[in-house]
Protein backbone atom coordinates (compact mmCIF):
# COMPACT_ATOMS: atom_id res chain seq x y z
CA UNK A 1 0.00 0.00 0.00
CA UNK A 2 1.45 3.34 -0.98
CA UNK A 3 1.56 6.36 1.29
CA UNK A 4 -0.88 8.09 -1.06
CA UNK A 5 -3.49 5.40 -0.35
CA UNK A 6 -2.97 5.83 3.40
CA UNK A 7 -3.69 9.57 3.22
CA UNK A 8 -7.33 10.52 3.36
CA UNK A 9 -8.60 13.02 0.82
CA UNK A 10 -10.20 16.26 1.96
CA UNK A 11 -13.66 14.89 1.13
CA UNK A 12 -12.98 11.80 3.23
CA UNK A 13 -11.67 13.86 6.15
CA UNK A 14 -14.70 16.13 5.99
CA UNK A 15 -17.11 13.17 5.92
CA UNK A 16 -15.31 11.44 8.80
CA UNK A 17 -15.51 14.65 10.84
CA UNK A 18 -19.26 15.06 10.12
CA UNK A 19 -20.06 11.47 11.03
CA UNK A 20 -17.93 11.58 14.19
CA UNK A 21 -19.60 14.79 15.38
CA UNK A 22 -23.04 13.37 14.70
CA UNK A 23 -22.20 10.22 16.71
CA UNK A 24 -20.83 12.15 19.69
CA UNK A 25 -23.60 14.76 19.65
CA UNK A 26 -26.24 12.02 19.78
CA UNK A 27 -24.43 10.25 22.66
CA UNK A 28 -23.98 7.01 20.73
CA UNK A 29 -20.22 6.96 21.36
CA UNK A 30 -20.06 3.59 23.09
CA UNK A 31 -22.40 1.80 20.69
CA UNK A 32 -20.79 3.30 17.61
CA UNK A 33 -17.30 2.34 18.78
CA UNK A 34 -18.43 -1.18 19.56
CA UNK A 35 -20.05 -1.48 16.14
CA UNK A 36 -17.14 0.08 14.25
CA UNK A 37 -14.56 -2.11 16.00
CA UNK A 38 -16.56 -5.21 15.15
CA UNK A 39 -17.08 -4.38 11.46
CA UNK A 40 -13.62 -2.99 10.77
CA UNK A 41 -12.17 -6.31 9.53
CA UNK A 42 -15.10 -6.72 7.11
CA UNK A 43 -15.38 -3.13 5.93
CA UNK A 44 -14.37 -3.85 2.33
CA UNK A 45 -16.83 -6.72 1.99
CA UNK A 46 -19.55 -4.60 3.58
CA UNK A 47 -18.79 -1.79 1.15
CA UNK A 48 -19.12 -4.10 -1.82
CA UNK A 49 -22.38 -5.55 -0.48
CA UNK A 50 -23.69 -2.04 0.06
CA UNK A 51 -22.90 -1.17 -3.56
CA UNK A 52 -24.76 -4.27 -4.67
CA UNK A 53 -27.87 -3.72 -2.55
CA UNK A 54 -28.03 0.07 -2.84
CA UNK A 55 -27.13 0.33 -6.53
CA UNK A 56 -30.67 1.23 -7.67
CA UNK A 57 -30.89 4.04 -5.10
CA UNK A 58 -27.42 5.57 -5.38
CA UNK A 59 -28.30 7.82 -8.35
CA UNK A 60 -31.01 9.42 -6.20
CA UNK A 61 -28.37 10.42 -3.64
CA UNK A 62 -26.10 11.86 -6.32
CA UNK A 63 -22.44 11.86 -5.27
CA UNK A 64 -23.13 11.71 -1.53
CA UNK A 65 -23.96 8.02 -1.56
CA UNK A 66 -20.89 7.11 -3.58
CA UNK A 67 -18.66 9.30 -1.41
CA UNK A 68 -20.00 7.69 1.75
CA UNK A 69 -19.52 4.14 0.48
CA UNK A 70 -16.09 4.90 -1.00
CA UNK A 71 -14.94 6.43 2.27
CA UNK A 72 -16.14 3.78 4.68
CA UNK A 73 -15.24 0.71 2.70
CA UNK A 74 -11.60 1.51 3.49
CA UNK A 75 -10.39 0.00 6.75
CA UNK A 76 -8.06 2.93 7.48
CA UNK A 77 -11.00 5.35 7.28
CA UNK A 78 -12.96 3.23 9.75
CA UNK A 79 -9.93 3.47 12.04
CA UNK A 80 -9.77 7.25 11.51
CA UNK A 81 -13.46 7.50 12.42
CA UNK A 82 -12.91 5.46 15.59
CA UNK A 83 -9.99 7.67 16.66
CA UNK A 84 -11.98 10.84 15.91
CA UNK A 85 -15.03 9.67 17.86
CA UNK A 86 -12.76 8.82 20.81
CA UNK A 87 -11.07 12.23 20.73
CA UNK A 88 -14.37 14.12 20.42
CA UNK A 89 -15.76 12.08 23.31
CA UNK A 90 -12.76 12.99 25.48
CA UNK A 91 -13.20 16.67 24.58
CA UNK A 92 -16.89 16.47 25.49
CA UNK A 93 -16.12 14.86 28.86
CA UNK A 94 -13.48 17.51 29.63
CA UNK A 95 -15.93 20.27 28.72
CA UNK A 96 -18.59 18.78 31.00
CA UNK A 97 -16.08 18.54 33.84
CA UNK A 98 -15.02 22.13 33.27
CA UNK A 99 -18.57 23.47 33.27
CA UNK A 100 -19.93 21.26 36.04
CA UNK A 101 -16.85 21.39 38.23
CA UNK A 102 -14.88 18.55 39.80
CA UNK A 103 -17.43 17.99 42.63
CA UNK A 104 -20.36 17.28 40.35
CA UNK A 105 -20.83 13.70 41.61
CA UNK A 106 -20.70 14.81 45.24
CA UNK A 107 -23.21 17.61 44.65
CA UNK A 108 -25.50 15.24 42.78
CA UNK A 109 -25.40 12.73 45.64
CA UNK A 110 -26.25 15.44 48.18
CA UNK A 111 -29.17 16.64 46.06
CA UNK A 112 -30.50 13.10 45.65
CA UNK A 113 -30.25 12.46 49.39
CA UNK A 114 -32.06 15.73 50.11
CA UNK A 115 -34.76 14.83 47.59
CA UNK A 116 -35.23 11.35 49.10
CA UNK A 117 -35.43 12.85 52.59
CA UNK A 118 -38.08 15.32 51.43
CA UNK A 119 -40.15 12.54 49.87
CA UNK A 120 -39.87 10.00 52.67
CA UNK A 121 -39.80 12.49 55.50
CA UNK A 122 -36.93 10.71 57.23
CA UNK A 123 -33.22 11.12 57.54
CA UNK A 124 -30.95 8.92 55.40
CA UNK A 125 -27.96 9.03 57.77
Amino acid sequence: MSSKELEASEKEKELIEKVAKRIVDSDFDFFALLFLQSIKPLSWIGGELAYFTLAPYLPLLEDKGYDFLDTFEKRQNIERLIRRVESLHKEKVKEKERTKGPNFAHDLRERLEKFIRSITGRSQR
